[in-house]
């Protein structure tokens, strides 16, 4: 597979038990999306190499436990570590696919309905219950807008530009 066909969707971070498990931390919306796929990319040496899952067990929101073929000891296990997972773009789920097209929105500019232009967006996340934008105001002030669908009004690509309704009196506590 292409690398420019795959998504990097978390890492390998640590073993889990001695049989080969993985723990695999998942940059993702939501886990279990991801339960079903049967196959993940490992980012080895520069090159991905398809492993076929034979277990992937949810532990908390963010990483699950994860046993791939061919995985069998705590050595071949450790040989993982800190490789990056990939899977194929168009098994993307749509949560994490507008994530990622958010982050192409690193410094776009942003302007709001009432106060006109607010500064660059400087980064987009936050934790995955509350996303958030941030932007560098001119007064060197950080100023986050929630990510929720009734504040966002629209994005022009061309122009880089998000356009907002921030919640009434959020940016006026920001720069008071």
């Amino acid at each position: 597979m292409n690398k420019d066909e795959m998504h990097c969707l978390g890492k390998i971070t640590k073993l889990h038990g001695y049989k080969g498990e993985l723990t695999v931390f998942l940059e993702t919306a939501k886990l279990a999306n991801y339960s079903q796929i049967q196959f993940l990319f490992l980012e080895l040496n520069g090159n991905l190499i398809p492993y076929k899952i034979e277990l992937f067990e949810p532990k908390t929101k963010s990483a699950a436990k994860v046993k791939l073929q061919g995985v069998n000891s705590e050595a071949d296990a450790k040989a993982l570590i800190k490789a990056l997972v990939y899977i194929p773009e168009n098994q993307l789920q749509s949560a994490d696919a507008l994530k990622k097209d958010m982050d192409t929105w690193i410094g776009f500019g942003v302007e709001d309905e009432e106060y006109g232009y607010l500064g660059e967006i400087t980064h987009v996340g936050g934790l995955s219950t509350n996303p958030q934008i941030e932007i560098l105001h001119e007064s060197g002030v950080t100023i986050f807008i929630p990510l929720q669908p009734e504040f966002i009004l629209g994005v022009d690509p061309e122009q880089a530009m998000v356009h907002v309704e921030a919640p009434e009196g959020l940016i006026d506590l920001y720069l008071s």
